[in-house]
């Protein structure tokens, strides 16, 4: 069965998968946020003389993320693909006289971020095995940032919401300020800076939304109905929302903090930026905008199309134009996220459908660019590719890393990345056919800056004058190789792996099965009217 066939195939539910049905628990999303902040907490606490605990530290960190990635693993194994409801919902009253209630849930898309989520912490906490300095503060901050976006991804209460939205700022900032290079103060304010102003517009738009409707819940399923408010309205709110989530993603112009976040902060860090938490930026789009506004999507498709397209150009051009690796690095980290607004903008189930994938495809991809620049230029210790040149025999392990994931941008087949662009694509050139041919020249672009990145760092003739390098370590080949792993599995089972011969799923149910529970319900106003009706 086709990609696209598994997409827009009637939901039914799924033979059990093995390893299903064995964990049921009704503060699962709890977890997956207030277990990293309780651990952080006990690391703090715990007695560390003259550093002699830093391992112990490093190896709980690991093993938190393991068991939770676990967890997780085996509630994405029994989550129910064919129920369009939140799944896994938690609901406490917090705040009841404004309206503000502990609401947690998770839908097809929510899952496919918190696997994303998953697989960019565990590697995250894999980059960061070298660090040597504030060992305790490092893993602290770091668990901490996981949570919030774990929990910006499972809020169903926009005041919730904001709360962590705004939160993983805080950490991801201090980490740059504590462990990054030269220019890590700048950089640390710069993500301050933008990403402060994408949560003041997030929470413009929730409390212009919390007034029309009559001030008396957060809660998103009163909050995002489209006939709870004006059509202008409407507009106004989804043009805010683009704001913010244009800060996160992050989409031009407001994409000045990437070049220096992603350049000066430490690889774990980096990893986690470029990964996860600035995913959050499309998946907002996808809450406020494209699902709860069919009217708003419609009007702002060309303003997606035209983000899209500008991003993903000047990627491309900058790029090609830098002359420092982790540079870059961190603008090709720009171009997934250009694919997926690109989908949006298409208004139609398929594109939709291609961006979601590409909510795990192209944070894969942004964080194994950005990390394999980055664990690069520090074994080759210099980030000017005016110096680095013929790498790939001293290097042979980054040398495959870093063309996989050229490979994983450009959407090569067999790699997920593949799918989610072909759905994207597919889905854009019937209805924002002009965006869509600039999203691909500006791919081309890309596909040229990344040519000429392979063929100056990997395959050009060695530099005698270069300084001494050596290929990455264990720690930094077992992240690297996660990212690509999950982009490779995902590519060769996106239906998950099957007994031979049977519709039967081994132990994988497959991604983009699991991903249609709620996404028809959000792709539906945007169908194409059947003839005759």
């Amino acid at each position: 069965m086709s990609v696209l066939s598994m997409v827009f195939a009637t939901p039914t539910p799924a033979p059990v998968v093995p390893g299903s049905n064995i964990f049921s628990s009704p503060i699962l999303l709890s977890l997956l946020i207030w277990v990293p902040v309780l651990v952080a907490v006990a690391i703090a606490a715990m007695p560390n003389p003259r550093g002699r605990y830093d391992v112990l530290m490093k190896q709980i960190a690991f093993f938190t993320n393991l068991g939770l990635l676990l967890v997780l693993f085996i509630a994405y194994n029994q989550f129910e693909n064919f129920l369009p409801t939140f799944q896994y919902e938690e609901k406490l009253a917090w705040l009841p006289s404004i309206g503000v209630s502990y609401h947690l849930g998770v839908d097809g898309p929510g899952l496919v971020m918190l696997i994303t989520s998953g697989l960019v912490g565990i590697a995250s906490v894999l980059a960061s095995l070298g660090v040597r300095e504030r060992v305790r503060g490092y893993f602290c901050l770091l668990l901490l940032a996981e949570a919030s976006v774990n929990g910006a991804i499972v809020a169903r209460d926009m005041f919730v919401l904001i709360l962590f939205w705004g939160a993983a700022a805080v950490p991801l900032a201090l980490l740059i300020l504590g462990w990054g290079g030269p220019r890590r103060t700048f950089a640390a304010w710069n993500l301050v800076a933008y990403w402060g102003l994408g949560t003041a517009a997030l929470a413009v738009g929730t409390f212009t939304l919390y007034a029309v409707t009559g001030g008396q819940t957060f809660d998103m399923d009163t909050l995002l109905k489209v006939n709870a408010v004006t059509p202008r309205i409407q507009i106004a709110v989804s043009l805010v929302m683009i704001v913010a989530a244009a800060t996160r993603l992050p989409l031009f112009p407001l994409h000045g903090w990437v070049r220096d976040v992603l350049a000066e902060a430490p690889v774990g860090v980096t990893v986690i930026v470029a990964g996860s938490a600035s995913r959050l930026g499309a998946f907002l789009l996808l809450r406020a905008v494209i699902a709860a506004d069919p009217a708003a999507g419609h009007i702002l498709s060309p303003l997606l199309a035209a983000l899209a397209a500008l991003t993903v150009g000047l990627a491309g051009l900058t790029a090609l134009r830098s002359t420092d690796v982790r540079h870059v690095g961190a603008y090709l980290a720009m171009v997934p996220g250009g694919i997926t607004v690109l989908g949006f903008a298409a208004v139609s189930p398929l594109g939709i459908a291609g961006s979601v994938l590409s909510l795990f495809t192209g944070g894969l991809a942004a964080a194994l660019i950005a990390g394999v620049s980055t664990t690069l230029a520090e074994r080759a210790q210099t980030r000017s590719t005016l110096v680095l040149s013929g790498l790939a025999p001293r290097m042979p392990n980054l040398a495959w890393l870093m063309t996989l994931a050229a490979f994983a941008l450009l959407g090569v087949p067999i790699l997920a990345s593949y799918s989610a662009e072909v759905m994207t694509f597919f889905g854009a050139f019937k209805n924002q056919p002009i965006g869509a041919f600039a999203v691909a020249a500006g791919l081309a672009v890309v596909g040229v800056a990344l040519a000429v990145l392979l063929r100056r760092v990997l395959f050009g003739a060695p530099n005698p004058d270069a300084p001494g390098v050596s290929d990455a370590s264990l720690g930094e080949t077992w992240y690297l190789g996660l990212l690509a792993g999950g982009l490779l599995w995902v590519g060769l089972f996106p239906g998950g792996p099957k007994i031979p011969g049977t519709d039967f799923p081994l132990f994988d149910p497959g991604l983009i099965n699991q991903m249609a529970a709620g996404l028809s319900d959000m792709s539906s106003p945007y169908a194409a009217p059947t003839p005759g009706t």
